[in-house]
């Protein structure tokens, strides 16, 4: 679909545009939508793509898609078939307040996880290329003067493909230290499998470890002085001259100053 204005744009179809049962659109018909069925006047599918739309286009506030959206009326009328007026900046509001926007991440990644398995021949057997997945947990700023006790500041671990720049899953928790136990719902073959999960070093444990390999992935954690013991232990297993080197390899990191060279295993 072209929606540059410089490009002409074929008239609409007399009949309903079918929908790929493959497409973002059909998978946003699955999110449920908060909205009492009185208020609802725009389907929340239609609300996502013209969401997606503008933010494909660069814009990053609904502001500012909704005045890309504006700009563009009549050619996304006729490209989606759509016979009514496009949406205020209170209804792109409403419908998203009302929404799971967890559920949301899920679909989106799901189309996209889908569309990459359909890329691969699965007679070739596991990837040439494993994927990296980026697992971290930020505060959000605008949640951070929050007073009241009942409304802490938010804190959302998200699970990241970096090569797509797609979040394929994340979830808010009241507290950082609850980031543990909430990366351990995230792990499923779906995410995991042939993937490289990367987390910092409140991550390394053994029993994320574990799930990681039982479920077909692998990682690159850090040990740092907060845990002593497995420090000691690493670099007592790779310096040891008699230690079996025919499983793993040792590299070097060089940074502009030699003294702050890190050792990579």
């Amino acid at each position: 679909m072209n929606l540059t204005i410089f490009d002409s744009v074929l008239p609409s179809t007399p009949t309903a545009l079918p929908i790929d049962a493959n497409s973002l659109y059909y998978a946003f018909e699955s999110v449920p939508d908060g909205c009492k069925r009185r208020g609802k006047r725009y389907p929340l599918a239609f609300i996502f793509t013209l969401l997606l739309l503008g933010k494909l286009a660069g814009e990053t506030t609904i502001l500012g898609v909704v005045e890309w959206v504006r700009l563009r009326e009549r050619e996304l009328r006729a490209d989606l078939d759509w016979p009514r007026k496009f949406l205020s900046n209170a209804t792109y509001t409403r419908a998203l307040a009302g929404c799971d926007a967890e559920a949301l991440a899920h679909v989106i990644a799901g189309v996209i996880l889908k569309a990459r398995a359909t890329e691969q021949n699965p007679t070739q057997g596991p990837p040439e290329t494993l994927r990296q997945v980026a697992v971290d947990g930020k505060t959000l700023r605008g949640t951070l003067g929050h007073e009241p006790a009942h409304q802490p500041s938010v804190h959302v671990l998200s699970w990241y493909d970096p090569q797509a720049g797609v979040v394929l899953a994340h979830r808010a928790e009241l507290h950082k230290h609850n980031e543990i136990s909430t990366l351990a719902a995230f792990l499923s073959p779906t995410l995991v499998k042939d993937r490289i999960i990367t987390a910092d070093t409140m991550h390394t444990q053994r029993a994320f470890c574990a799930d990681v390999i039982r479920f077909a992935g692998h990682y690159v954690l850090i040990a740092k002085k907060n845990q002593p013991t497995l420090l000691q232990d690493l670099e007592t297993f790779f310096t040891d001259p008699q230690a079996d080197a025919g499983e793993w390899a040792a590299g070097r990191t060089v940074y502009p100053h030699d003294d702050l060279a890190q050792p990579f295993v």
